[in-house]
């Protein structure tokens, strides 16, 4: 399968695109702590019917650096600067965890720049729960134990129960590259992400939402909050799937996104 890779220089970081199949293009934004050669699996289904374009958000991989006060409308603007370099805009944008919360800023504040959205495994807000869990990664990375306790710790929070002998794939928080700020950067911009349910009505471009049943991180109960929020949009929920069931079921979410790209595709033909 052709693949090109490109870097962007963008007003507050550096990251490279990296192109992989043939089609519409859709831009994928990876979750917290997380590069983006996570979505590997995924775009391998994919990459036969549409053009997958991933990037590291700062602070991650291949991107510049973050600082402790990064947050979720920076890392936005950061997306929206990136589809403006790309050119090719408006793109179909799909986001899981952290980075759903990106592309739903996104899509709420340049929906010029976004032909439908896609929101895997995330939340508009964190709840009691969702926060300690940020909490503890905190303190395990105070520690100076992340090398040895924080892959697992996310594996247990990241899987449903039938797949807790998942291995964390490439790409999921390094203990053996991250830079330890960088991480703490990330965390403290999850803390304080919040969009308001007025916000969330503000999305025009068709919205996909999937969660899996067993995800306890970014529960189904978030998910049918943000599809109560977000106008027209489309809920679908896996049953078995954990958090991370983009990369549990990588075929299923492949081929709900995929599905998604092009019957929007088929429909502006149509019209």
């Amino acid at each position: 399968m052709h693949e090109q890779s490109q870097r962007f220089d963008l007003t507050h970081t550096s990251t490279e695109v990296r192109a992989r199949g043939e089609g519409p293009t859709v831009l994928m934004i990876q979750g917290l702590g997380t590069d983006q050669r996570a979505w590997e699996p995924v775009t391998a289904v994919m990459a036969g019917s549409v053009r997958c374009l991933t990037f590291d958000n700062r602070g991650v991989g291949t991107a510049g650096t973050a600082h402790h006060d990064l947050t979720f409308d920076a890392l936005a603007e950061d997306v929206a600067e990136l589809i403006e370099a790309i050119g090719e805009g408006p793109l179909h944008i799909a986001g899981v965890s952290m980075g759903g919360g990106i592309a739903m800023r996104v899509a709420a504040r340049h929906p010029d720049l976004v032909r439908t959205v896609s929101l895997h495994s995330t939340t508009a807000r964190p709840d009691a729960r969702l926060l300690s869990v940020l909490d503890f990664r905190e303190a395990v990375v105070a520690s100076g134990q992340a090398a040895t306790l924080l892959r697992p710790l996310v594996g247990l929070f990241a899987w449903g129960p039938a797949h807790q002998d998942v291995g964390m794939p490439t790409g999921v928080t390094e203990v053996g590259s991250i830079d330890i700020e960088q991480y703490r950067a990330h965390l403290n911009a999850a803390r304080t992400q919040w969009m308001t349910d007025e916000e969330l009505a503000t999305i025009t471009a068709p919205t996909l939402i999937t969660v899996g049943d067993e995800d306890i991180l970014t529960t189904p109960g978030m998910s049918r909050e943000l599809a109560k929020a977000i106008p027209g949009s489309k809920l679908v929920i896996v049953g078995g799937g954990g958090h991370g069931y983009y990369l549990e079921e990588s075929a299923l979410l492949g081929a709900l996104q995929m599905g998604w790209i092009l019957q929007h595709e088929h429909a502006a033909l149509v019209h």
